[in-house]
């Protein structure tokens, strides 16, 4: 497939995206499932087949839904962006509904959670649980839509996502190792390669609901390695039981120096009440967290896409990159996060590779949504609503077990709270004000000091202000009691101003919503859409006008075009002239009816013959003056009785033109030679009796005499 199929919101498809280019695609694990490209807003693409909420299908067959169009101008040259995400993320659409919210269950199979999830979108999501989960204890569970609930099984029973369309794959693992290689001087273009030990932790601490731990379990749960690295520590293990609630990494000896035996860290989990439980989850989290995080980004030339017997690269499989002047030494990680160009020969594939799936900031926005939809749920009306309250605190005790803090109290005064799983992230409070950091305190971020805020971004809802200014000279924007003003110090000579009435004065607006209930007076609309139940205009202008009516008057004699075809009305309303469109041969008759509405005759062309015919029960073709005669060019052909009731000057007519005449003449002629034949053959006798005409002398005249042939 040479281009993105695009469909209706519906699923029926509109076509190919032929003008589409700079087409990427961008997955990474449990993330992001993303496809954006670029189009003209000239072509037909762009005008008639993408629509929001609409589908784009890639070579692989899945669906993504348009989300967003952004339009850019550059000079004449106008562009759409265009962002589309996998239809899984549908599952935001559907609210997980509240009889089905799990408080609190215990051993839990994953497939009842995933049924649940299919079930609240009407069985148009499906699940496949591709490999054995161990049963997991249920807690609070379906608070939110159905996303929500599917990241809160991939994080309860640590699986990875694979859709495929509506059918939504759960593994252990996605991916595969066939044998990919990035290898310098084959198909590296160019590479960057870190290895992070910022979250090192070599010793794991660890709790669980009510402060609790695995203090006093049998040592007989731990692994062989876990036994010898506790025994090793005095005390840790008293009479075949723990003594300590922490495990020890196998680095742990590696990693020591002068200054750190251990490197420590901790886990806390509040939905664990079962110490074997949180015994399992401290192990993986040490697991994870006991090597250095390793991230490679790589572009690669796509070798298959010229070669077919060369792999192609697939989300999750795990690779092997070499490339030792950049410490890459038979360096085996998994793709974690896939950025491709499908359609394109030029631009190849850029894989990042880690031995961790790190969590990014739509996942993490994705964990906070919940706490802040419980804020904004608190309070109506300016009350509390005591029914959330018990929801709201039980949140908030989570989140500050969460954020992992520790306070510190430096010699040189002031107050510390650092994080630490990063202890570069750090907020300070001395006597001058309050600093926020993120790279140990080598710079500040924001800051709020007996001088002001400063801050790189200010969200949320701000008190009530006498002025606010921004910029200076007459390169300011004002919110004042006037209202909001920019482009001039004085609020009546800016260019942009709103008062507080909300009217806005401004010399150019570039809109992307509605506008409602407005009226718009000597302006110059250029827009590729405009709806609406009524536009009065003088004068229309455009490319394209489809499914109007059109009409010259609301009633009365008039001529109207609609999506029923063409009519022209007389002053009674009657359609006297029409091109209909409700099928093949009325779209292809001009029809005629009387003032009374009934059928008087038309003009066709019904037949795939070239013809054009005019039929009526009683047809007139006639000129207003005698000097200007109706003319006949060419043959014609009267299939019927034809009467002329006046002299015919200059007909021209072959026998052959007449019916019958030859055959008529041809038996006159013969019998005008049978006739002529018997004549010129004749001859008879005559016989005169005896006479002398009066003269005696004359005697004996008379007798028989034969006439001679004529």
């Amino acid at each position: 497939m040479k281009y993105l199929k695009v469909f209706d919101k519906n699923l029926i498809q509109n076509g190919y995206l032929i003008n589409a280019y700079e087409v990427e695609r961008r997955r990474r694990i449990n993330s992001d499932y993303e496809i954006s490209f670029m189009v003209p807003m000239t072509s037909e693409d762009y005008k008639t087949k993408i629509s929001i909420k609409g589908h784009i299908q890639d070579e692989r067959g899945q669906f993504y839904v348009i989300n967003s169009r952004g339009r850019i101008r550059d000079g004449k040259k106008l562009t759409s962006s265009i962002y589309c995400t996998h239809v899984m993320f549908k599952l935001t659409d559907f609210k997980f509904p509240y009889a089905s919210y799990i408080d609190e269950a215990y051993g839990i199979h994953i497939s009842q959670l995933t049924d649940a999830i299919s079930a609240a979108t009407g069985g148009k999501f499906k699940f496949s649980i591709d490999d054995s989960f161990d049963l997991h204890d249920v807690k609070d569970f379906g608070r939110g839509n159905c996303l929500q609930a599917l990241n809160q099984i991939i994080k309860m029973y640590g699986c990875e996502v694979e859709p495929d369309n509506f059918v939504i794959h759960l593994k252990k693992k996605i991916g595969t190792n066939s044998g990919m290689q990035y290898r310098l001087k084959k198909n590296i273009v160019s590479s960057s390669f870190k290895d992070d030990g910022s979250s090192l932790v070599t010793r794991m601490f660890a709790q669980m609901k009510d402060g609790r731990t695995f203090i006093g379990i049998e040592s007989s749960n731990l692994t062989p390695d876990e036994l010898s690295l506790l025994n090793s520590v005095p005390g840790a293990i008293d009479n075949g039981r723990l003594a300590v609630n922490y495990l020890i990494s196998p680095f742990a000896q590696y990693w020591s120096n002068t200054t750190n035996t251990y490197f420590d860290g901790e886990l806390i989990e509040q939905d664990i009440e079962d110490p074997i439980e949180l015994l399992k989850a401290t192990r993986k989290a040490l697991n994870e967290q006991d090597i250095l995080t390793l991230e490679a980004t790589i572009s690669a030339a796509d070798l298959f896409k010229i070669d077919q017997s060369q792999p192609i690269p697939k989300l999750g499989d795990t690779v092997l990159c070499i490339d030792p002047k950049m410490d890459m030494k038979n360096l085996s990680c998994r793709i974690t996060e896939l950025v491709e160009y499908p359609f394109s020969m030029e631009k190849h594939s850029q894989p990042t590779i880690s031995n961790s799936t790190l969590q990014d900031y739509d996942d993490i926005i994705s964990d906070l949504e919940r706490a802040k939809n419980i804020v904004d749920n608190l309070f109506s009306n300016g009350k509390v609503r005591t029914e959330v309250f018990e929801s709201f605190a039980k949140q908030a005790v989570i989140d500050i077990n969460n954020s992992k803090t520790e306070l510190i109290y430096p010699p040189e005064g002031g107050i510390l709270a650092q994080e630490k799983t990063n202890p570069l992230e750090q907020v300070r409070l001395t006597s001058k004000g309050i600093g926020i950091s993120t790279d140990g305190w080598n710079s500040i971020r924001a800051a709020i000091t007996a001088r002001g805020v400063v801050a790189e971004q200010v969200i949320g809802q701000l008190g009530n202000f006498v002025s606010m200014v921004i910029g200076s000279g007459n390169n300011v924007t004002k919110i004042n009691t006037n209202g909001i003003s920019s482009g001039h110090a004085d609020y009546y000579s800016a260019p942009f101003r709103v008062d507080m009435q909300g009217n806005v004065i401004a010399n150019s607006i570039k809109l992307m919503g509605q506008i409602n209930n407005s009226e718009m007076n000597s302006s110059v609309i250029n827009a590729g859409t405009i709806i609406g139940s009524l536009i009065k205009a003088g004068i229309l202008e455009g490319g394209t006008i489809t499914g109007a009516l059109i009409r010259t008057a609301v009633s009365g004699r008039r001529i109207e075009t609609s999506s029923q075809g063409f009519g022209a009305f007389d002053s009674n309303g009657v359609n006297r002239i029409a091109i209909k469109t409700s099928g093949d041969d009325t779209i292809s008759a001009l029809s005629f009816f009387g003032s009374g509405g009934s059928f008087a005759g038309e003009i066709n062309s019904y037949a795939n013959q070239g013809r054009m015919n005019i039929f009526s029960n009683d047809l007139f073709i006639g000129s207003n003056s005698m000097s200007n005669p109706i003319y006949f060019q060419g043959r014609s052909t009267f299939n019927g009785v034809v009467t002329f009731n006046s002299s015919v000057n200059g007909l021209s007519l072959g026998i052959g033109d007449i019916n019958g005449l030859r055959s008529e003449l041809e038996s006159l002629k013969d019998q005008l030679s049978s006739l002529r034949s018997e004549f010129r053959g004749h001859s008879h006798s005559v016989n005169i009796g005896t006479h002398n005409h009066g003269n005696k002398e004359n005697q004996n005249w008379g007798g028989t005499f034969t006439t001679s042939l004529p």
